[in-house]
């Protein structure tokens, strides 16, 4: 399995910090940041090979920050995650090319699976 660059970002810092704990699990380098902010300059530094990012946060909502993250680098590849009805705010994230959407609870197969998908042989 190819080791991947991972950003996790969620302001539920329990949920965010399990989701970093099951990839890294699998081998995968993951950096967890809890907010949309974070997000964007953690994305100045580093070349993400994959991010998942939570839609409903305070300040830079994650649809925001994903928008700011594909002005870095263009083809970045964002998840969207969300417990929440944010109906509005996917499509917008979706039309704009995010991979996917994950609604909590997933499970974390179901997010390697997605992941590890491009890699497959």
């Amino acid at each position: 399995m190819k080791q991947l660059e991972i950003l996790v970002v969620d302001d539920d810092q329990d949920g965010a910090d399990g989701l970093s704990e099951a990839l890294e699990h699998y081998g995968h380098k993951v950096t967890t940041v809890y907010g949309g902010q974070d997000a964007v300059e953690a994305f100045r530094h580093t070349g993400f090979d994959v991010t998942f990012m939570d839609v409903m946060m305070l300040g830079l909502n994650g649809v925001e920050s994903f928008l700011e993250i594909r002005k870095i680098k263009a083809d970045a590849k964002v998840y969207m995650m969300t417990g929440y009805s944010a109906r509005d705010l996917l499509e917008d994230a979706v039309g704009h090319g995010a991979a996917g959407v994950f609604h909590k609870p997933f499970a974390i197969e179901d997010v390697l699976e997605k992941v590890m998908e491009p890699y497959a042989f």
